[in-house]
C-alpha cells in the first residue's frame, strides 16, 4: 500500500492529462509486465498513479483559463457566508457546475441568514482570475455580486443538516458569544464568529486544530452514538453507521479532515461487518488513495495533509512512545498520542505556518482531553438544549461553560505571553529525536528511548526559558517599530487583526501602553487590541473609537527617546527626534 500511495501522490503532483494513445501505451506496458511475471505492487502503483496524474491535470486545466465577465444564474451555496474584513460577505457558490468565490456588499446583508445548500438567483461580474489556493478548491474566479434574486429551498439533506445546525446554535445562545463561537467550532466546525484574539491565542498555543472540526470529531460522534448503535443487529448497524458518517460530513461541510476520518471510519465499519478487520496504517493508506483518486487537488490543501500526517503519526509512533514513558498508563498514552501527532505534523506546520510554538505539547495535554469531552457533550446535550431552550439550556450548557473556560484559559495563558517558537532546524531535530525514541522503544531498548525523550524535554525547556530572559525586540521589522521595551509600538504597515496580534506576540509585546498606526485602522483590529491589552492607548489618522487622532506635532517620550507624530496626506508620520 505504501508504494501505491506514493504513486498516487506523485501522479497528483505531476498533474498532466494523458491522451488516448498514451493511455493505450500504458495499458500495453502493464499487460506485458504481468505476462512476464512482474510484481503486482508496481502495477497498482503505476496504474493508480497515472489515473491521479490524469484527473489532477484535468482539474488544474479547468481553472487555468477562467472566464472574466458577467455571470447570471441560480447559485447554490457551497459554504456558509463569512464576514469580510472591511464589511460585506463572502461565500463559495456553484453556478452551472462552476465554482466561484462570491463577494457581497454590506448592503446585501440578507445573504448572512443563508446556509450552505440553499439556492438563490444572482448576477454579477467575474473580474479576477482565481489564486492558487482558490484553484485547489476548484474555484474558477471571484464573483462580485451586483443583484440578488429570490431564495430557493435547498435539497432535503441540506435542509436537515442546516436544521440541526440551527438547533445547536439556539442551544449555545445561553453562552457568552466567545464561548458559543468556540463550542460551534469544536462540535461542527463553524468557526465564522470566533474573534481574532481567540484565534491567535489558540494558534500560539498549538491548539489551532481545536478551533475547527477535525478527524477526531468523527470518532467522538461515533462514541456518542455507540449506545444506540450497539443495540442494533449487525445487519442494521452497518448501514446506520454509514448514514451517520455521511450526515456528519454534510453537517461539517465536508472539511478535508472530516472526509479523511469519515472514509476511514466507514471503511473500518465495512471491514468489521465483513469479518475482515483491516490494520490502521493500511486503512489510512487505502483511505488516502481513494480520496486522492476522487479529488487529487486535496493533496494541495493544508487541512488534508495535516489530517493524514497526524493520523499516520499516531498509528505509527503512539504505541512505542507510550511504552517508553514511565508513570500511569493513562498519562503515558495521552502524552504519547499528543507527541506522536505533533511530531508528524511539525514538518508540514513549518512549511505552511512557520515556526512551531514550544508550548504546543503541554497545552495539548491540558486542553485536548477537555475538548474531547466538549465535542461529545456539545453534540448530545447541545441538541437537547436547542430544543428545550432556556432555562434548561442554561443548565445543560453549564458543563460546557466550565470546559470552554478551561481550554480558553490554557490558550490565553500561552497566547498572551512570549513563549518561544521552534525554528526550522531545531524543530526538525526534535522530530528526529522523537522518531529515534519510537524506534528504540519498538526494539525494546527503553533506555535509549527515554534518553531521546529526555533530550526533547530539556530542549523545549531551554528554548522556552530563554524566551523569558530575552528583552523585547526593539529593531524595525515586520512593519513594526518597537521602543521603550515594548511600551511604544509604531505600526507602519496594514494588517488584519489576527496577523497583527501574531506579530506583536512574536516581538514579545505583552503590555504596550501606546500603539501608533501610520494608516487608518478598522473596527476589527481595534476590538482585538482592546480585548488583548488592558489600558492601551491607540492613535491613528482615522478610525472609530477607541482610536484617537493626535494633533500634528505631538511629542511622546519612549524611554530616553522622544518621538514626534505629524499628520501628512491622511497618514501619521512618526519619527524619533532629539
Amino acid at each position: 500500500m505504501a508504494f501505491t500511495l506514493l504513486g498516487v501522490m506523485a501522479g497528483a503532483l505531476l498533474a498532466q492529462p494523458l491522451s488516448a494513445p498514451w493511455l493505450g501505451v500504458l495499458f500495453g506496458l502493464t499487460l506485458s509486465w504481468l505476462i512476464l511475471g512482474g510484481h503486482r505492487r508496481w502495477v497498482g502503483m503505476l496504474l493508480l498513479g497515472t489515473v491521479a496524474c490524469h484527473f489532477s491535470g484535468l482539474a488544474w486545466q479547468a481553472t487555468a483559463a477562467p472566464y472574466l465577465g458577467p455571470v447570471t444564474g441560480v447559485a447554490q451555496l457551497m459554504s456558509d457566508p463569512t464576514e469580510r474584513i472591511g464589511g460585506g460577505w463572502r461565500v463559495e457558490v456553484r453556478i452551472d457546475e462552476k465554482r466561484y468565490d462570491a463577494t457581497f456588499t454590506p448592503t446585501q446583508n440578507s445573504i448572512a441568514a443563508l446556509l450552505a445548500g440553499q439556492r438563490l438567483e444572482l448576477s454579477g461580474q467575474v473580474r479576477t482570475a482565481p489564486r492558487q489556493w482558490q484553484r485547489t478548491r476548484h474555484v474558477v474566479g471571484t464573483l462580485r455580486v451586483d443583484e440578488l434574486g429570490p431564495v430557493q429551498q435547498a435539497w432535503w439533506p441540506y435542509r436537515l443538516a442546516n436544521g440541526v445546525r440551527r438547533i445547536l446554535a439556539r442551544g449555545t445562545a445561553v453562552l457568552q458569544p466567545g464561548q458559543a463561537a468556540l463550542l460551534s467550532g469544536l462540535t461542527i466546525g463553524d468557526d465564522r464568529f470566533q474573534g481574532p484574539a481567540i484565534s491567535d491565542d489558540f494558534r500560539a498555543a498549538g491548539l489551532g486544530h481545536l478551533l475547527a472540526v477535525s478527524g477526531q470529531n468523527v470518532a467522538f460522534v461515533l462514541t456518542a452514538a455507540s449506545p444506540l448503535l450497539n443495540r442494533l443487529r449487525t445487519r442494521s448497524r452497518l448501514p446506520l453507521t454509514l448514514l451517520l458518517l455521511i450526515f456528519f460530513a454534510l453537517l461539517t461541510r465536508f472539511e478535508p479532515s472530516v472526509l479523511r476520518a469519515t472514509v476511514m471510519a466507514g471503511g473500518s465499519a465495512m471491514a468489521l461487518g465483513a469479518g475482515r478487520p483491516i490494520m490502521g496504517l493500511r486503512l489510512l493508506g487505502v483511505t488516502t488513495v481513494a480520496l486522492l483518486l476522487v479529488d487529487p487537488l486535496l493533496l494541495y490543501r493544508a487541512a488534508f495533509q495535516l489530517s493524514v500526517a497526524a493520523s499516520g503519526g499516531i498509528l505509527l509512533l503512539a504505541g512505542p512512545l507510550a511504552q517508553a514513558f514511565p508513570g500511569p498508563r493513562t498519562v503515558a498514552n495521552s502524552l504519547a498520542v499528543t507527541l506522536a501527532a505533533q511530531s508528524a505534523v511539525t514538518p508540514l506546520l513549518l512549511v505552511w505556518f512557520g515556526p512551531v510554538p514550544v508550548a504546543a505539547l503541554p497545552a495539548n495535554l491540558l486542553a485536548a482531553p477537555v475538548a474531547g469531552l466538549l465535542m461529545i457533550w456539545g453534540i448530545t446535550a447541545g441538541l437537547v438544549a436547542g430544543v428545550v431552550g432556556p432555562p434548561l439550556a442554561t443548565m445543560l450548557h453549564f458543563p460546557s461553560s466550565l470546559g470552554l473556560r478551561w481550554i480558553s484559559g490554557v490558550a490565553a495563558q500561552v497566547g498572551e505571553r512570549p513563549f518561544a517558537a521552534l525554528p526550522t532546524g531545531g524543530a526538525l531535530l526534535l522530530v528526529g529525536l522523537v522518531f529515534l525514541a519510537a524506534g528504540a522503544s519498538h526494539r525494546e531498548n527503553f533506555t535509549a528511548a527515554r534518553s531521546a525523550l529526555t533530550a526533547v524535554l530539556l530542549a523545549l525547556l531551554l528554548v522556552g526559558g530563554a524566551t523569558f530572559l530575552r528583552s523585547p525586540v526593539t529593531e524595525v521589522s515586520d512593519g513594526l517599530r518597537v521602543a521603550s521595551a515594548g511600551k511604544l509600538v509604531v505600526v507602519d504597515d496594514h494588517y488584519g487583526a489576527e496577523e497583527l496580534l501574531g506579530r506583536l506576540r512574536r516581538h514579545q509585546i505583552v503590555a504596550p501602553e501606546l500603539l501608533i498606526f501610520r494608516n487608518a485602522v478598522d473596527q476589527a483590529v481595534l476590538s482585538a487590541l482592546v480585548q488583548r491589552f488592558d489600558d492601551v492607548a491607540i492613535w491613528a489618522p482615522r478610525g472609530p473609537p477607541p482610536a484617537v487622532v493626535p494633533d500634528s506635532g505631538t511629542v511622546v517620550m519612549a524611554g530616553q527617546q522622544q518621538w514626534q507624530v505629524d499628520q501628512q496626506s491622511g497618514h501619521l508620520l512618526v519619527r524619533p527626534v532629539g
